[in-house]
């Protein structure tokens, strides 16, 4: 896994944002999708397909209207060519890099081809970023479209693999300009090319599309994550920026207190941080977890801390409103 981390110094906001370019994309392996960079409001688009190589993932950086961030939005897809995007997860007021203007910060950049994690520190306060894909719960697994297919009834597809899908069940279909739910009622893996028949198509879709269970898990967090974000898709779609709403929860049942450190050992227990679809009851869903960031109990290390297990190092946060955290460098 293409997994990377620094620390650095930061003179504004400005500055950060061509740091996380370069940490990006000469480091990490993104591509510089949209550079924007002398717009009035100075912003980069960032693309990956993922350490799979199969995912989409579109993430804008901008410098905000509003002092002290850095506005963060996320994308099914991003045209480059008109600057425009389709089905867009953010929210103004909440998914920002909390930065200052002009003064001096220090910061922390943890990706791999999946995620960004950016950690700021003001004054004596931390903040996290999350942006990117999830570890998915749901299966990975995608049936490319062959060919450009219309919107209908009984509608056959033509895809490389059919047998990532059962008849009966329901799937995911999307592409660079739409996304719905679908039902698979037959499927036929011995035709070359491979053939899915869905009872109904709501809407056209271009020749490479994906069909699977969550092709697409992207969440933009709030500024203060570990906490709330926003996806660009649910189970059955889009809705609006801040259409789809999830939450995390560190998957330590409460008891962080009695293993940090335990006293068997002495050692520092590290917990997953779920991910759940939670703005609606209509599309609540447990849908994954973070990538390589973990909830500790806080008192057997401090702010800036280092834990080792094994070959693997992670760096300790206290960060506001997410808290104790341990992010893998």
């Amino acid at each position: 896994m293409a997994y990377h981390s620094i620390q650095g110094l930061a003179h504004g906001r400005l500055d950060l944002l061509n740091q996380l370019r370069t940490f990006l994309v000469t480091t990490t392996g993104w591509t510089l999708h949209d550079d924007q960079s002398a717009d009035p409001q100075p912003y980069f688009v960032f693309k990956s397909h993922g350490e799979s190589g199969a995912e989409d993932v579109y993430l804008q950086f901008r410098i905000s209207t509003t002092s002290g961030r850095i506005h963060v939005a996320a994308f099914q897809y991003w045209d480059a060519a008109t600057h425009t995007g389709v089905n867009e997860a953010s929210h103004t007021s909440y998914t920002y890099l909390r930065v200052e203007d002009s003064a001096d910060f220090i910061f922390w950049l943890f990706a791999d081809l999946d995620h960004v994690f950016v950690v700021t520190k003001l004054v004596s306060t931390y903040y996290g970023h999350y942006s990117g894909l999830l570890k998915r719960f749901w299966s990975g697994a995608i049936a490319l479209t062959q060919a450009a297919v219309t919107a209908g009834s009984g509608v056959v597809l033509q895809v490389n693999d059919a047998t990532v899908v059962t008849p009966g069940q329901d799937y995911v279909v999307k592409d660079d300009a739409g996304i719905e739910r679908v039902r698979v009622s037959a499927t036929d893996t011995v035709a070359t090319p491979n053939t899915i028949t869905v009872e109904t198509l709501v809407r056209d879709y271009a020749s490479g599309a994906k069909i699977g269970e969550d092709p697409q898990p992207v969440v933009n967090s709030y500024y203060n994550a570990p906490g709330t974000f926003y996806a660009v898709n649910k189970f059955d779609g889009w809705t609006s920026a801040s259409g789809q709403q999830g939450r995390c929860g560190a998957a330590n049942g409460g008891l962080q207190g009695e293993t940090d450190p335990e006293m068997r050992y002495g050692t520092t227990i590290l917990f997953p941080w779920l991910a759940s679809m939670s703005g609606s009851a209509a599309y609540q869903e447990l849908r994954g977890e973070l990538i390589e960031i973990f909830a500790v109990g806080g008192g057997n290390v401090a702010s800036e801390d280092t834990i080792q297990i094994g070959t693997d190092s992670y760096r300790v946060f206290n960060l506001t409103t997410g808290g104790w955290c341990a992010v893998k460098e």
